[in-house]
């Protein structure tokens, strides 16, 4: 922006800041736009005719919502945005990269964009206590922190690499309700994996959504959430207001911190227990985090009216899919049992409710559904969860190979009346051996 824009932003906005107008409650953007209007028509504030919309969405932005930022918070590829002073990184489509338009002037101007962001809510950032994790309006969650302990590298006017303090500013965005048909525009999966979520949704049976940072685990479990049946009432607890499901009747429970005697903090586990008691028909907890939780996640679904799922971190290597998920979280859930349960009771836990695991990973052709496996059950005397390949995708030609749906989903479609189009699975069932 060149100097005289900066002008007639800066003349604007030191007449706003202090008028009247601005402190009226219920001010919308719209009204904001009709009174800035009105006074880049007035000769103390004159803007010509033709930088006035540019001026006004510029004031708009940094009041109303995310200042430089907003060109990228507005992007629904974008998951994360990192400022470190005068310098800012966004995470897009799994790739991050700086952005040069999307930079704050000076830390002056950061400093001003953090109190706008804080102000209205419960947090408070302040140099004599230079940290804050913030939940903003909206979902979005800011951490902040600075003071001379926080440096950043930069290079100095010889070129050697120093480093400086610096205030960095941490956005994750809740994520961008694409639906299944848009995850498959993307390449997350091909149309017969679509068909097949469709149908596994309708059926209500219960899955876990696995894959390492970025790979996509939130944004598939909240479009499966469009595919559920409607007259349902439906549950999601999480830590953080990240999802935005696709479903009617959706109840949202997340963790709230102490206040400041320390006391009434409520996390995902005594929201899970008390969940129980509220008699929904499908839950679905945002990420598995600990093994407490892996554990009441299956206690849960032996309890839950109809369909329980979640997403669960977990490496996704190119020869690692269900297989290592299911080591993972049974490995998980073991340790968070109260009793020390066996792996053998665990793993019957699991082959008693839990129906999918769903693999994704962060490919270099952009995020996939890599793997997916149906479990059919705990077989005792062989101390094996059985289970049979869904989906396979090869990663060196970017192509999902659908095999079919079991006889036993073929089953499940038919006691509920629907018919079924996918082809019949032909791969053999596979054991997945637990150690005892």
């Amino acid at each position: 922006m060149d100097e005289r824009m900066n002008r007639y932003i800066e003349q604007l906005k030191a007449v706003v800041v202090n008028h009247p107008r601005l402190q009226e409650p219920g001010l919308t953007r719209t009204d904001m736009h009709a009174f800035l209007y009105r006074l880049c028509a007035q000769p103390d504030t004159f803007v010509p005719a033709e930088h006035r919309e540019e001026v006004i969405t510029n004031l708009l932005n940094t009041w109303f919502r995310f200042d430089v930022l907003q060109s990228v918070m507005e992007d629904p590829l974008v998951t994360d945005v990192h400022v470190i002073g005068t310098t800012t990184l966004v995470q897009r489509n799994g790739k991050k990269f700086e952005h040069p338009q999307a930079h704050f002037p000076s830390e002056s101007a950061l400093g001003e964009f953090i109190d706008r962001q804080l102000d209205g809510t419960p947090y408070v950032y302040a140099q004599s206590d230079p940290l804050a994790d913030a939940i903003l309006r909206g979902g979005y969650r800011m951490n902040v922190v600075g003071g001379p302990g926080t440096r950043y590298t930069v290079r100095d006017e010889e070129g050697r690499i120093v480093t400086e303090p610096r205030t960095i500013v941490s956005i994750r965005k809740p994520i961008y309700p694409f639906s299944l048909d848009d995850l498959v525009s993307l390449g997350l999966m091909d149309a017969d994996t679509r068909a097949f979520i469709r149908l596994m949704m309708h059926l209500g049976d219960s899955f876990i959504v696995s894959g390492g940072v970025g790979s996509g685990k939130t944004t598939l479990m909240n479009a499966m959430t469009g595919d559920i049946p409607t007259g349902q009432l439906n549950l999601v607890i999480e830590e953080l207001p990240e999802m935005a499901p696709l479903c009617e009747w959706a109840i949202r429970l997340t963790d709230r911190a102490e206040n400041h005697e320390g006391k009434g903090r409520i996390d995902m586990a005594r929201n899970l227990i008390n969940s129980l008691r509220m008699n929904a028909d499908n839950e679905f907890i945002g990420e598995v985090r600990s093994a407490e939780i892996a554990y009441l996640f299956l206690r849960m679904s032996l309890i839950v009216r109809r369909q329980t799922g979640t997403t669960f971190h977990s490496h996704v290597g190119l020869n690692t899919g269900v297989e290592g998920v299911l080591t993972r979280f049974l490995l998980e859930a073991a340790d968070g049992a109260p009793s020390r349960a066996s792996y053998l009771n665990i793993a019957g836990m699991m082959g008693d409710k839990i129906r999918f695991v769903l693999t994704l990973r962060d490919t270099r052709f952009g995020k996939r559904i890599t793997e997916i496996g149906e479990i059919l059950g705990f077989d005792f005397e062989k101390h094996a969860l059985r289970w049979q390949p869904i989906l396979t995708y090869d990663a060196g030609l970017d192509r999902f190979q659908f095999h079919g749906i079991t006889d036993a989903m073929r089953e499940r479609a038919s006691v509920e009346g629907i018919e079924v189009a996918l082809p019949r699975n032909e791969q053999p069932v596979r054991l997945y051996r637990i150690a005892t």
